[in-house]
């Protein structure tokens, strides 16, 4: 019985789609990011001409929410469409409804967040506390995909998938410890092009490792 279990549980799994759905909508947030325009109350800068915002950029409170959303629904639709290839129920009900409550809340941070800033305008990086970074983290769009990627983990019973999710986590961690003062619009580049690479790797490992002969139980 626990033999049948596990192979139940291993055909059930497609961890691979939803890595890579998260790996094209952060691509995707790239130009988003940059054209985007800000939210919130700004000042002027220290140059002429240019703006301080103590806000998010309208994709973390506008984009975001919505690909996260129909990311969820292409995934849910990719697992229903291989249960029904496999004859096998997959439980994904669980994982889309936290999704879903995830991107909501996302969308409300980052609201609130645009107007009321945690530091003021004049803040220099140094003044920036560990609680700071930690609230920052948590309203993290990538934070939500490693908390969604966590629950994914639960539903399919991987552990790959778990130890793959925690150091994803921790790069998106040390990531967000970072202030970078930069004029340049691209600064952001790194905080989307580096998680990007890792759910594209991410994904590529586990479609290429997945074990073939188990994929059906018999």
């Amino acid at each position: 019985m626990s033999d049948l279990t596990r192979r139940v549980r291993v055909a059930q799994r497609g961890t691979w789609f939803p890595l890579l759905v998260f790996a094209v909508i952060t691509l995707v947030a790239i130009p988003v990011e940059r054209y985007a325009p800000q939210l919130g109350p700004c000042q002027a800068g220290p140059e002429e001409g240019t703006l301080v915002c103590a806000a998010s950029v309208a994709s973390t409170a506008v984009y975001w929410p919505v690909a996260l959303m129909l990311a969820y629904a292409a995934i849910a639709v990719f697992y229903v469409r291989q249960s029904r290839q496999r004859g096998l129920g997959t439980p994904i009900r669980p994982y889309v409804v936290v999704g879903v409550v995830l991107a909501v809340l996302l969308a409300g941070a980052s609201l609130w967040l645009a107007y009321h800033p945690l530091a003021p305008f004049s803040a220099a990086p140094s003044e920036f506390t560990p609680t700071m970074h930690a609230v920052s983290w948590l309203a993290s769009p990538l934070t939500v995909i490693g908390f969604a990627l966590l629950v994914l983990a639960w539903v399919e019973r991987h552990w790959a998938l778990l130890a793959y999710t925690a150091v994803y986590l921790v790069i998106g961690l040390v990531q967000g410890g970072q202030v970078i003062q930069s004029s340049s619009r691209w600064f952001f580049l790194p905080y989307l092009l580096v998680p990007a690479v890792v759910l594209l790797l991410g994904s590529a490992a586990f479609a290429l490792f997945r074990p073939v002969g188990e994929a059906q139980p018999r």
